[in-house]
């Protein structure tokens, strides 16, 4: 493998834990490019079309299918086979008529839940910060990385409703009590709540403890991303 190939390649024994991938059939795999989402938490494209689906058995493959921009990621063609996808980011395949939602396993390993026509252009996104800028203007920093312009202020940590791949805001879920929360990070990834109760614990200033049915867990607030008020406003199982 020359140099540049190595540069757009990762040792597979070396790839994030959460990637489904063989780590011993050969020794190298994509390395996503930098974009939405940080390494830690994103997986290529290629991946997804080669290994979860069967779609493309080699690069070359994945390569032809996305120069044909047969697949879309939240509403818009992908050409790079190093393009990374992360958590709520919606993969289509207009040819097929799929669609699927990225999210986290149990395990914590990246999975595709196939998900209806229905919620194709709908993302969540988590307010992590927003900061005024040049002109007095507020920019909403979400999860994905992505920066919003808003004339509306939104409370940190809730959740925007968007529509892909215009990005507009259609509907905002904020923290609170009462609301149904996901667990995108840390040990409890991937379980569903209704957040019961926000509370300092120990050195952590905000805890958060959920229930479920008759189970109680605690996690992060960082780690929680509200969902809907009664129940899920999208497919998440």
């Amino acid at each position: 493998m020359g140099r540049k190939g190595q540069r757009r390649s990762l040792k597979r024994l070396f790839a994030p834990k959460n990637w489904r991938i063989e780590r011993k059939v050969k020794e190298w795999t994509v390395k996503p490019i930098p974009g939405p989402h940080s390494k830690e938490v994103s997986i290529p494209i290629t991946i997804l079309l080669r290994d979860y689906l069967g779609h493309a058995t080699n690069r070359k493959e994945v390569n032809f299918i996305l120069h044909n921009g047969d697949v879309l990621v939240n509403g818009r063609p992908i050409k790079d086979s190093s393009f990374p996808v992360g958590i709520m980011d919606v993969i289509e395949i207009p040819k097929t008529k799929e669609y699927f939602r990225v999210l986290f396993d149990k395990k914590g390993s990246v999975n595709l839940l196939k998900i209806d026509e229905s919620e194709k252009n709908t993302k969540l996104f988590k307010l992590i910060n927003k900061t005024m800028i040049k002109g007095q203007k507020l920019q909403l920093n979400l999860h994905d990385g992505t920066n919003l312009l808003s004339e509306q202020g939104y409370s940190t940590s809730s959740t925007l409703v968007m529509k892909v791949p215009d990005m507009k805001v259609v509907d905002s879920l904020e923290f609170k009590e009462g609301y149904i929360g996901l667990v995108i990070k840390g040990k409890n990834v991937s379980r569903i709540g209704k957040i019961s109760k926000i509370t300092p614990f120990g050195i952590y200033k905000d805890a958060v403890i959920l229930e479920s049915g008759n189970d109680k867990f605690q996690t992060l607030k960082d780690y929680v991303l509200v969902v809907g008020k009664d129940s899920p406003i999208i497919k998440l199982e």
